[in-house]
């Protein structure tokens, strides 16, 4: 599921990288601990951008226990200066999958929904290359079963939680691969 959903996303990504003058980026902070966080922002209007992020965690276990998730988000970003500069709004929607440990007494199977705001401060380095730092905030809901550490039989058939979480945080480095102002500039 999670290799489909990679593949997707960068089928996705590809295709909108040749259509407009869209940023593909990825997350230093994630990376960092091995944790993949593409994304790729794109033009609607003046001031207006829409980024597709996908956030996918390849470790089976952390510190003996599980720590595996993908997250798929949806943003649209109003940008007070003007697109890819400066400070930013966004509002977000996504879904999530995992297989993590909820606490030591159980590790939990599930899937759940996020909604959320986002902000975030965008600089241009050059013609090509962008940095961006941000932060969400936003309501999540999971719905999952729970599985004994120990023996991985199932404790509890159905459960589901809801909560208000950070839930993405980082800094972007953004390339823009193609350009099709510059094409116009040209002639």
């Amino acid at each position: 599921m999670v290799k489909k959903f990679l593949l997707l996303l960068l089928l996705g990504i590809s295709v909108n990288v040749l259509k407009a003058q869209s940023y593909v980026k990825l997350n230093g902070l994630y990376a960092l601990v091995g944790v993949i966080n593409p994304s790729i922002e794109m033009p609607l209007a003046d001031k207006l951008t829409f980024q597709m992020e996908g956030m996918y965690s390849p470790w089976k276990s952390v510190n003996s226990r599980p720590m595996h998730f993908g997250i798929f988000l949806n943003e649209v970003r109003w940008h007070t200066k003007e697109s890819y500069k400066g400070w930013y709004l966004g509002v977000s929607a996504g879904m999530q999958g995992f297989y993590m440990a909820k606490d030591d007494q159980k590790n939990c199977k599930g899937w759940g929904i996020l909604i959320g705001a986002t902000t975030g401060y965008q600089w241009k380095l050059s013609e090509r290359l962008m940095l961006e730092a941000f932060v969400g905030y936003g309501w999540q809901h999971s719905w999952y079963v729970g599985y004994s550490p120990v023996t991985g039989e199932e404790i509890f058939p159905y459960n589901k939680s809801a909560e208000w979480l950070p839930y993405k945080i980082g800094l972007n480095i953004g390339y823009k691969f193609f350009d099709p102002n510059k094409k116009k500039k040209r002639k």
